[in-house]
């Protein structure tokens, strides 16, 4: 046999023992559902877990039908979002979410904003059917449960191949303040300490299950070895084709994420070989728009709607208030809702300044008809479980020469902003936003003037948490008790039911955006 032969000969041996060593492998992914329990925003035909379970039911059938395995993930934030999450006290969310059939799911911020000691009780009261992980949490040893019931990761086992499946969750300040009782560590350094050891655990693949958002993946990815996949969160991003990083090995790692509110499924394909780099076959997100609803998650559903209707009264709940003239889609929705939210506040506090971070109104804004749940659902912030009227308006004395402090400090915790009241020149630079003059109602700011500035809950507790200085710089905000969901219904009816939102605009308004 010639040389050639030989050679051609061992390259055939080589390559279909490749082919017998390499799995296909799916992965069904979701995030952000945020107790999106019946559909997802502005639809009534796309969303809700009943559909999605089945959705999920679906593909992983499909698979197995060809003898292929699949992992079911989910990256968090599956709790507050929605005025589902104060069903049962957020049991019910709960409930649908250990019955959705998750092998593996992270912790998002959301998950935990209801405080420690109640995430403790409530995991204590449930039997976990899927592996809860969150590797860089630091947690007390009175929270017995969870530190029993959320690990660092969870390792797989499939056709001989392991797979390690690595939790983390976001360490910004505006939320860890309310893991109380605990610390949440820097994921790079926490992820970079994990992957060693689960290398040297035998792990052939590892994937990072993560609730950091979509730039910092990329950053996670540049800045470890070993991770060869990461299903992401926290951002909302759907990601149509995955994104990438190159991690310190040169190696390509991929990046995916579903978006949000149970809108879609993410589905990947993917081909395993021991030793080389994972290799991506197909990916695509699949609107959850099936026909076919499981009925046990619909079951469950409808036991959170009684509840609901029980604690506000089905027909209070549904009683229409107004009129919305905007539109699904519309691509300033947000902003325009977020402006009218900020000036109910200023207007109900009778403050000279009200500030706003619209993140938390999210894309649920009032379209068409309005009914007091589809007015909760466009600002459906909500820290304790017990308090169902959701968030207060709190007000602060500050002085003219201390607003611009105000400002960079807030912005600095890397959430946009909208002000009711204020009107300034910004420019942006490297370090942030410079302010060149700020008026107030038209006038310019006088430095030695205390000014009156009303704030949303969050914003106070988020950053009177995060740092003692902080909490200074507001000087002893008060809360006014006044219910955000009563002052806009009452702004809402004293414009006669009418809400001529497209006439919003920029006059004695101000959006920021934080550099990022």
């Amino acid at each position: 046999m010639t040389l050639k032969k030989i050679f051609m000969t061992m390259l055939f041996f080589f390559f279909n023992l490749n082919s017998v060593n390499a799995k296909i492998f799916q992965i069904l992914h979701t995030n952000d559902t945020h107790s999106y329990l019946d559909r997802a925003p502005h639809s009534t035909d796309v969303g809700g877990a009943a559909r999605l379970k089945s959705l999920i039911d679906f593909y992983k059938n499909k698979m197995n039908g060809e003898g292929v395995k699949t992992l079911v993930m989910d990256a968090g934030d599956f709790t507050e979002g929605n005025l589902y999450y104060l069903a049962d006290q957020g049991r019910k969310a709960f409930e649908v979410h250990n019955e959705m059939g998750y092998d593996v799911g992270a912790l998002g911020n959301h998950d935990y904003l209801m405080g420690t000691h109640e995430l403790d009780k409530l995991l204590g009261e449930m039997d976990l059917k899927f592996s809860f992980v969150a590797a860089n949490l630091q947690m007390n040893y009175d929270f017995k449960n969870l530190r029993a019931k959320i690990k660092p990761f969870k390792e797989f086992e499939i056709d001989g191949i392991k797979i390690a499946v690595l939790g983390l969750t976001t360490n910004e300040v505006f939320y860890k303040w309310r893991f109380e009782g605990g610390v949440v560590l820097n994921p790079y350094s926490t992820a970079k300490q994990y992957e060693n050891i689960l290398k040297q655990r035998k792990n052939d693949f590892i994937i990072a299950l993560t609730h950091i958002g979509v730039l910092n993946d990329i950053k996670l990815a540049e800045r470890t070895k070993y991770i060869d996949l990461i299903v992401g969160g926290h951002s909302h991003t759907a990601l149509f084709k995955p994104s990438y990083g190159i991690n310190k090995n040169k190696q390509i790692v991929p990046i995916v994420q579903a978006g949000m509110h149970t809108e879609y499924l993410g589905r990947l394909v993917v081909d395993l070989v021991k030793g080389a780099p994972l290799k991506i076959i197909s990916y695509e997100l699949i609107p959850v728009k099936n026909e076919e609803s499981d009925q046990g998650i619909s079951s469950i559903v409808k036991q959170a709607d009684n509840d609901l209707e029980n604690t506000y009264g089905k027909d209070w709940l549904d009683e229409k208030i107004g009129h919305s003239d905007l539109r699904a889609g519309d691509k300033d929705g947000s902003r325009k809702w977020a402006y009218f939210i900020t000036d109910s506040m200023r207007e109900k506090a009778q403050t000279d300044i009200a500030i706003h971070t619209p993140f938390m109104n999210g894309e649920d804004f009032p379209v068409g008809d309005i009914s007091r749940r589809d007015l909760f659902n466009s600002i459906p912030r909500v820290f304790d479980v017990t308090e169902k009227f959701g968030w207060t308006i709190y007000t602060a004395q500050i002085k003219g020469m201390w607003l611009r402090l105000v400002f960079e400090t807030l912005i600095h915790f890397g959430k946009p902003l909208t002000f009711s009241g204020i009107t300034m020149e910004t420019q942006k630079s490297s370090l942030g936003v410079n302010y060149k003059s700020i008026r107030i109602n038209g006038e310019p700011v006088n430095p030695f003037k205390y000014y009156s500035v009303a704030f949303t809950e969050g914003i106070v507790r988020g950053a009177a948490g995060a740092s003692s200085h902080t909490a200074k710089i507001l000087h002893n905000p008060k809360n006014t008790n006044f219910l955000i969901w009563n002052t806009l219904e009452e702004k809402v009816l004293g414009n006669g039911g009418h809400l001529s939102l497209n006439k919003v605009n920029e006059d004695n308004h101000l959006f920021l955006l934080p550099n990022l």
